[in-house]
């Protein structure tokens, strides 16, 4: 799961209070987020637009929490969009609790609100072979918009059942982008994390991604968090990817 306490909660039994330690895909987010449009690229006459994506990174990092147990992560996705409603799927490797893969599904629509954009949608994390069930449904509502150069993002996602362990839990994020060059952008978010009745911490990462060329990047991201409680997943560290979007 996201977050190796539901994980460790399932197949240990340890409540979600104490048994947490995990996490995150790579930008494609260099740590992966499930954004409409990101991989979209081919247009049809009707609107429709198609994507697929292919990543490595040497970590999968979500919410600042190390997914893979701090080994490489491959992701692939595809996705769809028309006239703002989009549609994606996606898996990776994953290493905890026993499971070894996970898959995502996400969805929703894109609002034009003069300078911002309103992003509605939801994401849904399912793992193939774990031990007990903890697939995860979460509501997103995101604000976009740009001042000059400077692009800035407003976050938040909601869930009823927190991988399982039903508690109530929402994420809230905040970030940032420049484009120091044309091909060049750093980047920078802070997020918190907070599961009713059970933990909250805070995570915040930074970095770089290049664009090689149309489709290709590569890109450098600082992850860290001040959840001392989960181990060494959520330390500092530093995790390198390379995407291709068709």
């Amino acid at each position: 799961m996201r977050i190796m306490l539901a994980a460790a909660a399932l197949a240990a039994g340890v409540a979600p209070a104490c048994a947490f330690a995990e996490d995150a895909k790579p930008d494609q987010h260099a740590y992966v987020d499930k954004a409409p449009a990101a991989n979209v690229h081919t247009e049809a006459p009707s609107d429709l637009k198609v994507g697929f994506g292919v990543s490595a990174a040497t970590d999968y990092v979500w919410r600042g929490v190390s997914q893979s147990d701090q080994k490489p992560a491959v992701f692939a996705t595809v996705s769809l969009g028309y006239k703002g409603l989009y549609a994606g799927a996606g898996t990776e490797n994953v290493r905890f609790a026993g499971i070894s893969q996970e898959y995502d599904l996400w969805g929703g629509y894109v609002a034009n609100l003069g300078p911002a954009k309103l992003d509605i949608g939801f994401v849904r994390y399912g793992y193939v072979d774990a031990p007990v069930k903890i697939d995860t449904l979460e509501a997103k509502a995101a604000l976009s918009t740009s001042v000059g150069k400077l692009g800035l993002k407003a976050a938040g996602y909601y869930t009823g059942n927190y991988f399982g362990s039903h508690h109530h839990a929402v994420y809230a994020e905040l970030g940032a982008s420049y484009p120091l060059t044309d091909k060049l952008t750093a980047s920078a978010a802070v997020g918190h994390q907070d599961v009713r009745d059970a933990f909250n911490y805070t995570t915040w990462n930074a970095g770089v991604s290049y664009a090689v060329m149309k489709g290709a990047t590569l890109a450098v991201r600082y992850h860290d968090t001040d959840a001392t409680f989960i181990g060494r997943k959520a330390k500092a560290r530093l995790v390198g990817s390379f995407s291709l979007a068709f």
